[in-house]
């Protein structure tokens, strides 16, 4: 019986892997950095321990051996809670991530193709819901990375040029040449320094007017007392172009664009993005409790304090080596535990969160390029 043939590129494939090392060889992605001071201090100890014991004859700090398992199954147990709630953590954030990368994907398609485009205002208004999408995704891994604000490569060309979000205000007010930083005896310089810098004028200008038509809408008694006080950048950027898109839908659904049974779709995705948003938020600012990581630092480093003096009577000179790959070992655990602990940040072992938003960017501009939104002839 003949066998398929394998690829071309099969044993090319095995080469390329006889090129790169091995992982018990690499550094780089490694938590050997992290630790390497606190393992090089403990094989230091473990020497002093050795050179008291056999070179200045303190035999006395000799301890029998049963000391070590009453402090090791503590210890394991509390390495094991660590790594099995971080891993938890970095799994349920890819989980999460993905969910805002699938709800995209069907929003795109079905705004794309079930919102009909009468005029040429019709087709922009789509094009920058299309772009609000990715504008999501991209603003929810600024959000969790704790980036506040709006002003990033990566979104300067997916907001609506006309459109100041809530964000914004926080450079505002944190801008040296805002007005609500200088003085009486600095306005004028402040004057001169908006002339040169245009656009940031125009944004405190465009947040004013928004705050003006905040005080214009109905109001009555029964408000919420400190509602004028509030800050108008308090909203979170991802929450606030939910609510764009949201606006969107609800005037496709008034104009007679769409039914509302389509509409209830829509916002049910969005509602699931939120959820999605709420959770990613949970797990960012929710770090484990400090007294559980102190806890477990302070019995690591009673362990491996004890154990030299459990071995040094049996081991001699073979203890240094043996107690620093224990603490090797036993460091390293704790510092997987630390390091995906928040997996959104820029570590080699967190989630690439860059990439998955540059992997939602090219689906999204094939569906506006490439893919038409309104035909007859689509499956000929």
């Amino acid at each position: 019986m003949d066998h398929d043939p394998p690829p071309r590129y099969y044993r090319e494939r095995w080469l390329r892997q006889l090129q790169h090392y091995p992982d018990v060889l690499r550094w780089k992605g490694s938590v050997w950095p992290r630790i390497l001071p606190l393992i090089t201090l403990t094989g230091f100890y473990a020497y002093a321990i050795a050179y008291a014991y056999l070179k200045l004859n303190y035999t006395v700090i000799a301890l029998n051996n049963s000391v070590v398992p009453a402090l090791s199954v503590v210890l394991g147990l509390l390495l094991t809670f660590r790594a099995n709630t971080s891993y938890n953590r970095y799994y349920e954030g890819r989980q999460l991530f993905e969910g805002i990368l699938s709800r995209s994907r069907n929003l795109a398609r079905l705004i794309w193709t079930s919102i009909p485009e009468r005029t040429q205002n019709d087709h922009l208004e789509k094009m920058r819901c299309m772009k609000l999408l990715l504008a999501f995704a991209v603003a929810t891994k600024h959000q969790i990375r704790n980036e506040l604000g709006c002003d990033y490569y990566d979104l300067d060309s997916l907001l609506p040029p006309n459109w100041v979000p809530a964000a914004a205000d926080d450079l505002i007010q944190n801008d040296p040449l805002s007005p609500s930083s200088y003085g009486e005896e600095q306005r004028q310089q402040q004057q001169q320094q908006e002339q040169q810098l245009p656009s940031l004028g125009e944004a405190a200008e465009a947040i004013q007017e928004i705050r003006k038509k905040a005080e214009e809408v109905f109001s009555s008694d029964e408000d919420l007392p400190d509602i004028k006080d509030a800050s108008i950048g308090d909203m979170s950027l991802p929450l606030e172009i939910l609510f764009r898109m949201g606006l969107y839908v609800q005037q496709a659904k008034s104009v007679g664009k769409i039914d509302g049974i389509f509409s209830s779709s829509i916002i049910n995705h969005l509602n699931e993005m939120n959820d999605y948003l709420a959770a990613l938020e949970r797990i960012a600012n929710t770090p484990i409790p400090v007294s559980y990581r102190i806890h477990l630092k302070q019995s690591l480093a009673l362990f491996l304090a004890t154990i030299p003096f459990t071995l040094v009577a049996q081991l001699r000179w073979w203890m240094v080596p043996t107690v620093t790959l224990a603490g090797f070992t036993l460091y390293g655990i704790d510092a997987i535990g630390a390091e995906i602990e928040n997996p959104f940040g820029y570590n080699p072992n967190d989630l690439p969160l860059n990439q998955f938003c540059d992997g939602l960017r090219k689906e999204i501009e094939f569906i506006v390029y490439h893919l038409p939104c309104e035909t007859e002839e689509t499956l000929k």
